[in-house]
């Protein structure tokens, strides 16, 4: 008997899901509706439960006639790929990775700070991201998380795009059968 959906859920298997594609190089349309979902959710638990998520930090470097989920994640990107009825012959530019990856970011940070605990998928994204990003992290507070992503990923930053993915994808094999990473507390299921 299957268990019922719950929010967090829910988030957790789309988010996992959207990483897995986005590692095996594929359609970054579908990564991003699934992370933006995912995330859209998982922003509505942290802030109902208090949580200093990212997405608040986020929020604090946000001009103050914008809005973060509506000016920065909805459009135009979201909202064009859900929506047709005003719009039915507009067309867009190519989604940039930048974003894709920020907003997969934005929502696997999210996602740990509420729930404290994760699947590797999130895990190793995490990492991956840091180590394709490093410039984002201020190495003064950062030091040692971009010591590990840097041992994890060695020479990612030096890597054409589909070569980052490709160790994105090689790490995520290689995490889904570590005994040490699964038998951590801080290791959940991505699928139940």
């Amino acid at each position: 008997m299957a268990l019922k959906l719950d929010k967090l859920t829910v988030a957790r298997r789309q988010l996992a899901t959207a990483i897995e594609l986005l590692f095996s190089g594929r359609d970054t349309v579908s990564v991003y509706s699934l992370a933006t979902n995912s995330w859209e959710v998982i922003d509505v638990l942290c802030r109902r439960a208090g949580v200093e998520s990212f997405s608040v930090q986020a929020r604090k470097n946000v001009p103050q006639d914008k809005d973060l989920r509506l000016d920065y994640v909805n459009s135009p990107y979201r909202n064009f790929f859900k929506h047709a009825k005003s719009d039915w012959q507009e067309t867009l530019p190519p989604l940039p990775e930048s974003q894709v990856d920020g907003l997969v970011f934005m929502a696997v940070e999210d996602y740990i700070r509420f729930n404290q605990r994760s699947p590797t998928q999130f895990q190793v994204f995490q990492l991956w991201y840091i180590a394709t990003n490093p410039s984002r992290l201020d190495p003064t507070v950062a030091t040692e998380v971009l010591v590990g992503a840097d041992e994890m990923f060695p020479g990612i930053i030096r890597m054409s795009r589909v070569q980052q993915l490709a160790e994105g994808a090689r790490m995520l094999q290689r995490a889904a059968t570590d005994a040490g990473v699964l038998a951590d507390s801080r290791t959940e299921p991505a699928f139940d």
